[in-house]
């Protein structure tokens, strides 16, 4: 009786493939593709209780793998909680030469295989192939059972509580935490005198960075608990179990590949930095070199130094993108196509807006090596006078007399006439200058005298070299006398010449000397002219050769 109801219901499992496969393709009996199997384009996943089963390749007897799935889903919907522990068990049949294998819970039919659903690259055998795919069935079934069984249900949902708990406790000790190291962050930056360095308070950027890496840390902290504790109530479960098994899975996975990487690239970190040492270390050689150079404790022919420092920053240049050129390809990540994605756009992009950019340093370089000017200097620029206080790569910087900062670009600057008023002046400053008309009726002697006396009372001008004056033309009226004096703070021109003037008034006046520029109508009945008894008036000393 038993060996007739083993074969009764394989040949009922026959006839319902049979029947199957005519229901599908009823009107294409005759044609060959609606009998045997055929590898279908796009494999059907089996899926039950969030666990994979199978995944059905082969079409048998017309019927896709898409509408096996189907089915096989549906069965499985509509087993009841009292079938879901009866045994489940497989066999074989053949349908048209093809091995069948069926499934079978109880008496319920769930679904079949071949061996045509098994993967080209699957290595296995047909009947491990059969043994697993029965083991991931009794895996789902049995989650199913659980699933509906209430005391897993209820001790489920207390285990989730409670971790939902705990998950406040550890939030709520997270929080305090964190308001009481900020707390003592600000009491310490509170306390702590300010440290500045070239005007900057680093311990106020110090603490502004603990503070913000504080936050950041507490809010990455609390996702992170969040996520365990969803990992956590999910394994409760038995249906949402493989959901909590696979956030768990990615969890474990993101820190293994986070691991690797880290591994992988230690190699690569440790060679860049050795290169950059190195290439430190070799710049480091040469800047002291070039800054002995600068300060004139180093003789090297063919090197200025003016240019010296301008030199030592284009050669750290050279070598720093030779360091880089060698390091670059042990950078982490720099074979990938974003790494080169990205360095060929940032290259395109500073190749169509570099072309400005390089002609104006191109032209301070030639300001640098032609040593045309330098900072502190007075020097005209086309109509613009001024001191220089910055020579950049791009632009120089001028500060006028009037205080005003004008901002030349360094190709104007190369297109220009450049004077320089301070190179030839040495260290005793640029020079300022004065014009005075004086009539012929007044010795040149005394000019010469009263204005060279005006300026040595003159604060901010130099008494050695001494001031002295020339005459710079015999005019129709009046003979132009010209002041020259050193100044060693050019910044304070305006105000320096303006105490000259009026030194000067005060020196004329002294002397009873009249500062007049003559104009005549007509020709005056006397010769103007000094005669020689009054060529040394006062305040002129008279030549020793001269006294009587």
């Amino acid at each position: 009786m038993k060996y007739f109801n083993t074969w009764g219901i394989r040949f009922f499992c026959l006839l319902l493939i049979l029947f199957s496969g005519l229901t599908m393709a009823e009107s294409a009996a005759s044609s060959p593709s609606s009998a045997g199997t055929t590898i279908a384009s796009a494999p059907s996943a089996l899926s039950f209780v969030n666990r994979d089963i199978v995944s059905f390749r082969a079409t048998v007897a017309g019927i896709s793998p898409q509408d096996r799935a189907e089915r096989g889903l549906k069965r499985l919907q509509e087993l009841k909680e009292a079938e879901l522990d009866e045994p489940l068990r497989h066999f074989t049949v053949t349908y048209d030469t093809t091995p069948v294998t069926v499934y079978q819970l109880g008496d319920r039919l769930l679904f079949y295989v071949v061996k045509e659903d098994m993967a080209a690259d699957d290595h296995r055998s047909f009947d491990v192939f059969v043994a697993d795919v029965q083991k991931q069935l009794q895996s789902a079934l049995q989650a199913r059972l659980e699933g509906v069984h209430w005391p897993n249900l209820i001790h489920g949902v207390i285990a989730a509580l409670i971790a939902l708990l705990l998950l406040f406790v550890a939030l709520w000790i997270m929080g305090k935490a964190r308001k009481a190291l900020l707390a003592a962050i600000s009491r310490t930056r509170r306390k702590q005198a300010n440290i500045e360095v070239s005007g900057f308070d680093w311990l106020d950027a110090s603490m502004a960075l603990a503070n913000r890496v504080t936050q950041i840390v507490g809010t990455f902290a609390a996702l992170a608990l969040i996520y365990l504790w969803l990992i956590y109530t999910l394994d409760q479960f038995a249906l949402t179990q493989p959901v909590g098994e696979r956030l768990g899975g990615f969890l474990l996975d993101l820190l293994a590949r986070i691991a690797r990487g880290f591994v992988d690239a230690l190699p690569g970190i440790i060679t860049v930095i050795v290169i950059l040492m190195i290439t430190r270390a070799i710049q480091d050689v040469i800047a002291r070199v070039f800054i002995a150079v600068q300060e004139g404790r180093l003789e090297v022919p063919g090197m200025h130094p003016d240019t010296a420092g301008a030199t030592r920053r284009m050669v750290s240049v050279v070598v720093w993108a030779l360091g880089l050129t060698f390091a670059y390809p042990y950078i982490p990540g720099s074979q990938s196509d974003v790494f080169k994605g990205l360095s060929v756009l940032f290259g395109f992009m500073i190749t169509l807006g570099s072309a400005g950019i390089v002609n104006q340093l191109m032209s301070g370089m030639v300001l640098v090596y032609s040593r045309a000017l330098r900072r502190g200097d007075l020097v005209a620029i086309g109509d613009t006078r001024g001191v220089v206080t910055e020579l950049s790569t791009l632009s120089v910087k001028l500060t006028t007399l009037q205080k005003e900062e004008i901002t030349i670009p360094n190709a104007v600057v190369v297109g220009n006439n450049i004077r320089n008023f301070t190179r030839a002046a040495g260290e005793a400053g640029s020079l300022l200058s004065t014009v005075v008309t004086i009539g012929y009726d007044t010795p040149w002697r005394q000019v010469h005298a009263m204005l060279v006396n005006a300026a040595k009372r003159t604060p901010g001008l130099a008494l050695q070299p001494e001031p002295y004056v020339v005459q710079r033309g015999l005019s129709d009226f009046y003979v132009e006398y010209e002041l020259f004096a050193h100044c060693a703070e050019p910044m304070r021109a305006v105000g320096i010449l303006s105490i000259l003037h009026a030194e000067i008034q005060d020196e004329f006046n002294r002397w009873g000397v009249q500062i007049m520029s003559p104009h005549f109508r007509m020709q005056p009945e006397g010769a103007v002219l000094v005669p020689e008894t009054g060529w040394y008036p006062e305040p002129v000393n008279r030549p020793p050769e001269n006294n009587p």
